[in-house]
């Protein structure tokens, strides 16, 4: 009998050491912002080119282009907007990524925000993230950047390159505003003078 209740006594202590050590690693995820907190728009657009457009292909896998936004108090990201102003392309996935460009580009996400964008005409986009995103006060780039589409559309850019009409294609409206665009993963980031009119809301913390 005596081993019996050590034996319930021990199984009662690592189940309770369990439950502590999963309340303990849910507790460390958790953010708390004293302060005032108001909703609040950072907006990277700058001004509209008339009838002017940026342009995703199929065949521009890991391309970037985005906008800069600037924080002065910690600020959390509720959404992520942008335009597109038409779709062809086959299957595309968009993915935003958070760089902080104060001291290099350092990414401020594990993982892009996927988005997939179907075929069509004008399209309001909105990112909303699944976990929070708190930036401290300072300077970002927020990218767009094509992640990946069919392989029906990667076939068919291969084989009509040669006649640009007919490529399917993505459209963004173009804005003149300093930023970064990138054609490649594996190439550089390169300052710019345009952007596609991204839009971030969320809460400012104050």
């Amino acid at each position: 009998m005596k081993n019996i209740i050590l034996a319930i006594l021990a199984l009662l202590v690592a189940q309770h050491c369990a439950v502590y050590a999963q309340e303990t690693k849910e507790l460390n995820e958790l953010v708390v912002i004293a302060g005032k907190k108001k909703h609040k728009k950072l907006l990277g657009t700058g001004m509209r080119i008339s009838s002017g457009a940026a342009s995703f292909t199929p065949d521009k896998t890991g391309y970037e282009v985005g906008s800069i936004i600037k924080t002065k108090h910690p600020f959390e990201i509720e959404e992520i907007r942008f335009n597109v102003l038409s779709n062809s392309i086959e299957g595309a996935i968009l993915g935003v990524e958070i760089y902080s460009i104060e001291n290099g580009f350092t990414k401020r996400l594990p993982n892009p925000l996927l988005t997939e964008i179907p075929n069509g005409k004008k399209q309001d986009i909105c990112i909303v993230p699944e976990r929070r995103i708190i930036l401290e006060p300072g300077e970002y780039f927020v990218a767009i950047r094509f992640v990946d589409c069919s392989e029906n559309s990667k076939r068919n850019c291969s084989q009509e390159k040669k006649n640009y009409k007919e490529l399917e294609k993505m459209q963004f409206p173009l804005y003149i505003k300093n930023s970064y665009i990138r054609n490649g993963c594996n190439e550089e980031l390169e300052k710019c003078r345009i952007n596609i009119g991204l839009k971030v809301k969320g809460i400012e913390y104050k």
